[in-house]
C-alpha cells in the first residue's frame, strides 16, 4: 500500500527531484562542451594546401582530349543525317 504524503513532504521531495534533474542536464552539458574543447585542442590545424575546398580554383591545366594509343582522335562528325531519302533502312518506316 503506498502512503501518502502531507501536502508539504509532497512539495519538498518534488523540489529534490527538480533539483538532482537540473543537477545531471547541466553536468551533461557541461561534459558535453569540455569533450568538445579537449577535441578541438587536441585536433591537428588544417592544412593550408587543402585540395577540398572545391570553390577554390586549381592552378593545374584543364584536362585534354582523350587520345587513341597516344594520338588525337578524329573529330566526330555529330550533324545529323540527310532527310533527302538516299539511305536506305529497314526499320519499316515511309
Amino acid at each position: 500500500m503506498v502512503k501518502q504524503l502531507t501536502p508539504r513532504a509532497r512539495d519538498a521531495a518534488q523540489r529534490k527531484v527538480n533539483r538532482i534533474t537540473i543537477g545531471i542536464i547541466a553536468a551533461s552539458i557541461a561534459a558535453t562542451a569540455g569533450i568538445g574543447a579537449g577535441i578541438a585542442v587536441a585536433a591537428p590545424p588544417p592544412k593550408q594546401n587543402n585540395k577540398t575546398d572545391y570553390g577554390q580554383k586549381t592552378k593545374t591545366k584543364p584536362a585534354t582530349k582523350p587520345t587513341n594509343a597516344g594520338q588525337a582522335q578524329p573529330p566526330v562528325n555529330d550533324k545529323p543525317e540527310s532527310s533527302s531519302g538516299d539511305e536506305t533502312t529497314t526499320s519499316g518506316g515511309s
